[in-house]
């Protein structure tokens, strides 16, 4: 096997691995960069592989740093079967879709800020999108399904977020049988709501995700006792709470959250409002995939005639509905999108929160540097939102126990039970300190020495 790694290099973003087993390319994952995607030298619009040359696109899970760039791949030229679990299929589509009215946008305000600049152009359109939903295959969990002649396709449940899988090829090579695995992004242990990440044995060559390589996250237990006191706080000073969360998976991990703290907890409920268009859709499809869940949530979500919803949950539809939280008394939750604060509703909602003492604004998921919501997390004294700035007075809770990545805990105990005897270690999908960090850890259960490779570097395992 030859393996190149297209994305996610000593980065965090663009996903993307090819595979060349005999005569057979595969890609694993076609994710976008951070980059303007608009933008004409965006590492977006760089392809470095013909897409007409592959037999098959197998993708590990719907975030858009794994799928973003699946209708460029197609517009450029890819005609193949696109292999995914049954929930990834229905989320990618809603997820390309929005990507794609994202970009129309951007295109718009670009002629406007910048009409002396060449007409930009969208990475794609809603018709690609059309195109990548029409070559989705849907494959199940521990189904087995040969994908080219001789290579063997099995999805296991990766535990991050809904569908999200890990990837084990099975092919023979020289005489021999051998078995591939690329981790996707592996979810955390014991978080209640989807299943642990399944662990896979007799790897030959394994390609692991290191998001959180170099740091250990509060267990769930922990955060769920910090998330009482926040809503308990918020009661008796009838203040709101604020969540800004993506649209996919942490949005609906948040309202699972309050549910459980409601009903096992008997925490006092107090009202929700999740305000995210794009939120509301991907919530619908989380409805449709009621097994998807451990049997601990499907009983208590069970119990409402609605997953992930209740009396106490509300989903924004309108605009309008929207701006009356602005004026609402609390206390109450508001989850919105987008998860750094960097576009979406969140940020009408943070001007009408941020300066008032009795507020709260809760950072459950990873802050880039520069986004508003890093600087929220690091407590400066004011921040900017739109053209205004305004004091920072709102209590800051930062809860990054929530995040669906692993912790270097639970990566280690992941190598721990895939029995060791691996021939041959890679690490993606993390900065350097974080896969310098977890090298050690993943190096006892690896023959030859880890591999961090660099941007389009190939390797012969």
């Amino acid at each position: 096997m030859r393996i190149t790694f297209h994305g996610a290099t000593r980065q965090v973003t663009g996903s993307a691995h090819l595979l060349e087993i005999g005569p057979h390319r595969l890609l694993l994952d076609c994710g976008l960069f951070d980059s303007d995607r608009i933008d004409p030298d965006s590492p977006n619009r760089q392809l470095s592989f013909d897409p007409r040359s592959l037999d098959a696109v197998i993708i590990s899970h719907a975030h858009n740093d794994h799928i973003g760039r699946l209708p460029y791949l197609v517009k450029q030229g890819y005609n193949g079967p696109i292999h995914a679990t049954p929930a990834t299929a229905d989320i990618t589509s809603v997820m390309l879709r929005d990507s794609a009215r994202i970009q129309r946008e951007d295109v718009r305000n670009a002629a406007i800020s910048h009409p002396h600049v060449e007409s930009a152009e969208p990475l794609f359109d809603l018709m690609d999108v059309e195109w990548v939903v029409e070559r989705m295959n849907r494959v199940r969990y521990e189904e087995p399904t040969e994908v080219v002649p001789g290579v063997t396709l099995t999805f296991h449940d990766a535990g991050h977020i809904l569908g999200s899988a890990i990837v084990q090829l099975d092919y023979r090579e020289d005489g021999r049988d051998r078995r591939f695995v690329f981790t996707g992004d592996l979810g955390r242990r014991n978080t209640s709501l989807l299943p642990d990440p399944t662990v896979v044995k007799d790897i030959d060559i394994l390609v692991s995700e290191s998001t959180y390589g170099n740091r250990e996250l509060d267990p769930y237990d922990k955060l769920m006792k910090q998330l009482h006191a926040i809503i308990a706080r918020a009661t008796r000073l009838r203040g709101k709470v604020v969540i800004p969360a993506f649209s996919l998976g942490r949005t609906q991990r948040m309202v699972y959250c309050l549910q459980e703290l409601f009903a096992v907890h008997k925490v006092r409920p107090i009202p929700i409002y999740v305000d995210s268009p794009l939120a509301n859709r991907l919530t619908e499809i989380h409805r449709d995939h009621a097994d998807a869940y451990t049997p601990h949530a499907r009983e208590l979500m069970d119990k409402d005639p609605l997953y992930f919803g209740s009396r106490f949950v509300e989903y924004c539809q309108t605009f309008d509905d929207s701006r009356r939280l602005n004026y609402l008394e609390g206390p109450a939750v508001i989850i919105s999108s987008s998860g750094m604060c960097e576009a979406g509703r969140i940020r009408h909602h943070l001007r009408h929160v941020v300066s008032d003492r009795d507020n709260a604004i809760v950072i459950v998921s990873y802050q880039a540097e520069g986004t508003l919501g890093r600087r929220i997390s690091e407590g400066v004294e004011r921040v900017q939102i739109f053209d205004r700035w305004y004091d920072l007075n709102a209590a800051v809770y930062v809860l990054d126990g929530f995040s669906g990545h692993a912790d270097r805990n639970d990566l280690a105990a992941w190598y721990e039970q895939t029995g060791g005897g691996i021939e041959h270690g890679f690490l993606v999908h993390g900065e350097p300190e974080s896969m310098e960090a977890l090298a050690p850890l993943l190096q006892p259960h690896v023959r030859t020495p880890i591999r961090i490779p660099d941007l389009h570097e190939s390797f012969e395992v």
